[in-house]
């Protein structure tokens, strides 16, 4: 697997990849947890709009220990926005399971504008910042807005505006300071078939690589170009491009939490493009 492919699979599955995450609990599930330093935290914010314009967002928490494994202690609170989140399970089959934090509190909603606090309550009831997020604002058409259809003879240029915010000195300040973001437009194509109930089907996305176009989108305005020969060579049928816009921002937690404990806030946004004859 090339590394640009690597790096396509990774944006595109890494949800899936959430499934695989080490199994067991740690020994610090019980008992008192009074030491922030045997613990690795990391908070995401995930915001995502599909290709209807849908919007879907959540909060989500992992507690673990040094050996990586989950920390499901129900006297630990994880708190966003003064908000407790709630400790759950998940699964990856029948068989294991794995603990995770999640606000389930439906009447809050993220606003870009705005400035959230974490923290981490541990067993004595003393609590731990673990810093702020700002999440992404959300991508309006004046700043990128694909076109509804386009002829597989013709190339095909997108276009954005500010799609990532932040120019380069600022950049590098927040790196600086334990800040990174990074936004990237992956394009690929696909098979898509409506039924006369209009149920739409997939026929799989490609294991091409070549037929994966993945562009890192910078601060200010910004275009992508699709040649003509991206639409007429394909080994498999396609009839629709799928286009997404991810953006991932990270704040790095300091000690005393253990190293890899991180605030985060992912940004997705789902376009189809119908390609027509």
């Amino acid at each position: 697997m090339t590394p640009l492919f690597r790096k396509v699979f990774r944006v595109l599955f890494f949800p899936i990849s959430l499934l695989f995450v080490r199994c067991g609990n740690s020994s610090l599930s019980t008992g008192a947890v009074i030491d922030p330093s045997l613990l690795r935290v990391s908070v995401n914010f995930y915001q995502s709009t599909d290709e209807d314009g849908e919007p879907t967002e959540r909060v989500d928490a992992y507690v673990k220990d040094a050996n990586d494994r989950s920390v499901a202690n129900p006297n630990i609170q994880v708190k966003v926005d003064g908000h407790k989140l709630r400790l759950t399970t998940g699964s990856t089959n029948y068989y294991s399971t794995y603990a995770y934090y999640m606000l389930a509190d439906t009447t809050w909603h993220m606003e870009a504008d705005k400035v959230y606090p974490a923290s981490i309550v541990l067993t004595d009831g003393k609590e731990y910042s673990l810093g702020t997020m700002q999440v992404q604002p959300t991508l309006t058409p004046a700043l990128f807005l694909p076109p509804k259809t386009h002829s597989r003879r013709q190339a095909l240029t997108l276009y954005w505006q500010d799609v990532e915010p932040n120019n380069w000195f600022v950049s590098l300040w927040k790196k600086w300071h334990g800040e990174t973001s990074k936004t990237e437009l992956t394009v690929s194509k696909r098979h898509r078939t409506v039924d006369e109930w209009n149920h739409v089907y997939y026929e799989g996305q490609s294991t091409e690589e070549a037929d994966y176009l993945l562009k890192e989108i910078g601060s200010g305005k910004g275009a992508l170009t699709i040649p003509v020969t991206y639409f007429q060579r394909s080994q498999n049928p396609f009839n629709e491009l799928s286009l997404m816009v991810n953006s991932e921002k990270q704040v790095t937690v300091d000690a005393p939490f253990l190293k890899g404990s991180a605030i985060s806030s992912t940004r997705r946004a789902l376009y189809r493009i119908e390609v027509t004859d």
